[in-house]
């Protein structure tokens, strides 16, 4: 089941208990802990509702960015990789070859991001050693005048294709990937943290219910009997609904039972 459906119907089962309770004030004035343990279990509720605006935060767009940015590095690093890899068959560097071979486009595409940004770095690396192509190693080369220096610049340029543009294009596009990632990571933290709290919560109203507020309305079965029944099923009903999470049909049958035993 959709767990946004999941925590509505929750908020929508914890209205209904509080509802069943809220109704019935003179009953729950005649135990000044009734009062404090419903006050509670409403604040609760306003909590829960305030934390699931937050969790519907939409994360579709730095999701989106950090895919993009992904698909960029993706292209800019694999025409170097080819190129690499022809340079270390030619020059039967089969140490090099070894350390390329597995990065094949499905690769790059299926492994995980922070893989990625592994392999770019170590392309980039890969690239800078063969070619000789340290931006300050390039700065050095471009102030000289001695023009045949160049030529330790462009091997690989000829024969190949390497050109300083590329290794410095996946330096780029590396960093940009990265911060889109973090930023990406860090709204999915938020949503970590909220689900936690959410959790707490519910923990607490569980706690509220099962060792305060079922044991007081316990005390108005007979007094009461539409009272108690009315908050029996609305207490079923919110059960039934927490355990959706499970979906485990015996313990939400088991669980039918749960109040009368408790209490």
């Amino acid at each position: 089941m959709d767990y946004s459906k999941i925590n509505t119907l929750k908020l929508d089962s914890n209205k209904q208990v509080i509802n069943v309770l809220s109704k019935n004030v003179t009953i729950t004035d005649k135990i000044s802990r009734f009062q404090t343990a419903l006050k509670q279990l409403n604040a609760n509720q306003q909590k829960l509702v305030d934390l699931y605006v937050l969790l519907k935060k939409d994360t579709n767009t730095t999701e989106k960015e950090k895919n993009d940015k992904r698909a960029e590095l993706v292209k800019g690093i694999f025409p170097v990789i080819t190129i690499m890899q022809i340079f270390a068959y030619d020059k039967k560097k089969k140490n090099l070859l070894k350390r390329l071979e597995y990065l094949t486009p499905e690769y790059l595409q299926n492994c995980s991001d922070i893989e990625l940004i592994t392999v770019s770095k170590k392309i980039w690396m890969i690239a800078n050693k063969y070619g000789g192509y340290s931006l300050a190693f390039i700065h050095k080369i471009k102030s000289s005048l001695n023009a045949e220096k160049s030529k330790a610049i462009i091997k690989l340029e000829k024969e190949y294709g390497l050109i300083p543009d590329m290794i410095k294009n996946i330096e780029e596009a590396n960093i940009r990937f990265i911060e889109a990632l973090l930023l990406f990571e860090d709204e999915l933290k938020e949503k970590e943290k909220t689900i936690r709290k959410i959790k707490k919560i519910d923990n607490q109203s569980d706690n509220l219910l099962k060792n305060k507020i079922d044991r007081f309305v316990l005390l108005f079965e007979n007094e009461s009997p539409e009272f108690y029944k009315s908050y029996q099923k609305a207490r079923k009903n919110y059960i039934n609904t927490n355990l959706l999470e499970s979906e485990t049909p015996d313990e939400i049958v088991s669980a039918n039972n749960l109040i009368v035993e408790e209490v």
